[in-house]
């Protein structure tokens, strides 16, 4: 009867807790926090299993389950819940966190002190003798375990300042453990006769067990993240990524290794930077670690790239800072603009430049010459037109215009410098933005060039001339208009002598 009793007391407690740690472990096995707490759960149950042992085999070992097992258990309990703490607070990741790791070590060393009969125990139980007298060091060592509580306790208050919704369950679960433990801790030395205080002090254990659960139902603490990732991974039409401090892909969606032209397996635990061609890579991890100092968030930064397929990618990113696992991440969402953006840079061009003949077009002209004149630059407004384009319309048909119009075209480019500017403005009639000392040297390559009958696509051969005028800014106007004028006057007085089968320049 009384193993029936005992075993309703404390066994079925203790596969509470065994159920609670399976059911956070499977919520994400990959995760430090998850695990961590499972083997919280599972030290807390063991102090259970340990006093139900102690009960039913008193009084064979009774002072070595005490002390191995019992204070065992409940000191590896206090360190992984420090631990825990450390972590959910996200200390490890500041500044000289690392160094916090120095708080187990008192823990720990008493742990391998237990072995250690006289100092652990001054008075052991027995047949004949009922009272149980700690020795210093097990004195010691629940000194070491309220500390840690204590630690408990202020990482918990400390997140509570911070508006952390969850922390206040915790401080009632810790609060209501700690009232718990030390009452039934010093009614059970003090009326050793009276054994069920000892017996009834695990249970305050289940004060913080269901404070942390209703955390994670109520707050989403210790969530299922292999869950999430899931949905929001394998679902997600955006490609999302996770990068540490360091530019290394913890984990990322299907998308983002087709964006790279790489397999996932390439993809996580490496550096995001290691896979991108086509940038300045020393510039991209200075600007990423800028980033992670200054808490700054992407909005709609546009990235280029060439992937390992020798694709040219372009993605739009946007960011936020998350914490995992205690882990400062770089939440990235990116969206492959590539085709947008060609598109987009296609039709920019197409209203800047000549369908025919590549040139700039009057808008692009118009947009240069204002940015010369709001100079003051010097420059020589030059404006060509293609003789005689009718009667080559009329005689070989438009398709020999189209091509004599690209041929002139053609003859410009590879006259002009690179820092010229040169548009057709419509029809036959081309305009040049060239550099005073260099405008003569220019003319007399495009007359070299246009003195080359040109052969057409069916093998006809035509002899092009063409008609120019050239203006100066600011000699000839300070105007568009004027300088226009002035060149246009000049060009026609050069058109009407027909006779002259090559460019004549007139200023």
């Amino acid at each position: 009867m009384n193993i029936l009793f005992y075993f309703i007391l404390y066994i079925i407690p203790a596969s509470l807790f065994i159920f609670m740690a399976g059911m956070i472990y499977a919520n994400n096995r990959y995760s430090r926090m998850h695990k961590t707490c499972s083997l919280l759960y599972i030290f807390a149950s063991l102090w259970f299993f340990g006093v139900f042992t102690a009960l039913i085999t008193f009084p064979q070992s009774i002072n070595e389950i005490i002390i191995y097992w019992i204070n065992g258990s409940i000191t590896v309990t206090s360190l992984l819940s420090v631990h825990l703490w450390f972590m959910t607070a996200g200390m490890y990741e500041k500044k000289n966190g690392k160094f916090l790791k120095l708080a187990f070590i008192p823990g720990v060393l008493l742990i391998l002190m237990l072995p250690i009969e006289s100092w652990m125990v001054e008075n052991p139980l027995t047949s004949q003798n009922k009272t149980f007298i700690p020795g210093p060091g097990l004195y010691l060592l629940w000194i070491v375990d309220f500390l840690y509580l204590l630690i408990n306790f202020v990482i918990i208050i400390v997140e509570m300042r911070r508006g952390r919704s969850a922390a206040r369950l915790w401080f009632i679960g810790h609060l209501l453990f700690f009232v718990w433990t030390i009452i039934m801790l010093t009614a059970a030395l003090t009326f050793q006769d009276v054994y069920i205080f000892f017996y009834l002090i695990p249970y305050g254990s289940l004060f913080w067990a269901i404070a942390i659960y209703l955390s994670m139902t109520r707050f989403d603490y210790l969530s299922s993240y292999e869950k999430r990732y899931h949905i929001l991974f394998k679902r997600s039409p955006l490609g999302i990524l996770l990068l540490d401090k360091d530019a290394k892909v913890v984990e990322a969606s299907p998308q983002v290794p087709q964006y790279l032209g790489v397999k996932r397996e390439e993809l996580v635990h490496s550096p995001i930077v290691s896979l991108l061609d086509g940038i300045n890579k020393q510039t991209y991890m200075k600007e990423h670690q800028k980033v992670f100092e200054k808490n700054r968030k992407l909005v709609n930064v546009e990235l280029s790239f060439e992937n390992r397929l020798k694709e040219r990618k372009t993605l739009l990113v946007d960011s936020e800072f998350i914490t995992v696992n205690g882990k400062k991440l770089l939440f990235v969402m990116a969206k492959d603009i590539t085709e947008a953006k060609v598109k987009a840079e296609k039709v920019q061009y197409l209203a800047y430049h000549d369908v025919l003949t590549g040139l700039s077009n009057r808008a692009a002209f118009e947009k240069k010459i204002t940015e010369l004149l709001n100079k003051n630059a010097k420059f020589n407004f030059l404006l060509l037109d293609l003789n005689k384009l009718k009667q080559i319309n009329d005689t070989f048909g438009h398709q020999a215009g189209d091509y004599a119009i690209q041929h002139v075209a053609k003859v410009i480019q590879t006259a002009v410098n690179e820092d010229d500017h040169t548009a057709r403005l419509g029809g036959d009639e081309f305009v040049l933005l060239l550099d005073l000392e260099e405008t003569n040297e220019i003319v007399n390559k495009i007359e070299k060039q246009l003195a080359v009958p040109l052969q057409l696509p069916d093998n006809e051969q035509i002899t092009l001339s063409a008609s120019i005028g050239i203006s100066s800014y600011p000699a000839d106007g300070e105007t568009l208009e004027q300088l226009y004028s002035i060149a246009d006057k000049r060009m026609y007085r050069q058109k009407r002598q027909e006779d002259k089968p090559s460019i004549k320049k007139r200023y």
